[in-house]
């Protein structure tokens, strides 16, 4: 037969539960999700995949500065994302480079598509949000995808596939660190 919690055993039990739900969310915070994560909310970012059949253009435009050439707004950020990758980014009201012209931050990143979460490593000053409006377009179909060439950056052991620069055997190496 159990005996019945005391009050106090309960409100520890409650604080220790409340502790817990507050590290995890700090600990979910430094990673982005594209489906709003652990507490989404309607300020949440953008995603715009792009495929062979679909290629995609996003482009973000200060419709508070227009001109004869861009009666629709001023283009401050293009991105044509190639076959196969997705756009992620996310605005931040505060921290731009120029409280008045430029006083929010875009954050944004290019991955592959189907990417659920990852960092949002690019950040780019630009207009609050009553000056941003989004356009998104497409370029004739069909492209296709370009090869992923990121193993040319790679050079040494590591290197998945065939590097730009290639090594000499361990023997005739003269510095042994390499």
């Amino acid at each position: 037969m159990q005996m019945p919690m005391s009050l106090d055993a309960a409100r520890t039990r409650s604080r220790i539960a409340a502790a817990l739900a507050l590290a995890a969310a700090a600990t979910v915070a430094g990673c982005y999700s594209t489906s709003g994560g652990f507490m989404p909310h309607t300020d949440g970012g953008f995603t715009y995949e792009s495929t062979s059949m679909l290629p995609t253009t996003v482009t973000v435009l200060n419709v508070c500065e227009r001109s004869a050439a861009h009666p629709d707004g001023t283009p401050f950020f293009i991105m044509e994302i190639p076959p196969g990758k997705q756009l992620t980014f996310n605005f931040d009201e505060d921290g731009g480079d120029d409280p008045v012209a430029r006083p929010a931050r875009m954050m944004y990143s290019l991955w592959k598509k189907g990417t659920q979460t990852g960092s949002l490593d690019n950040v780019l000053s630009c207009p609050g949000r009553g000056c941003r409006n989004i356009v998104v377009s497409y370029r004739p179909a069909p492209e296709q995808a370009k090869p992923d060439e990121s193993y040319r950056l790679q050079v040494g052991s590591d290197a998945p596939g065939p590097v730009a620069q290639p090594r000499a055997p361990r023997g005739e190496r003269h510095n042994p660190d390499t």
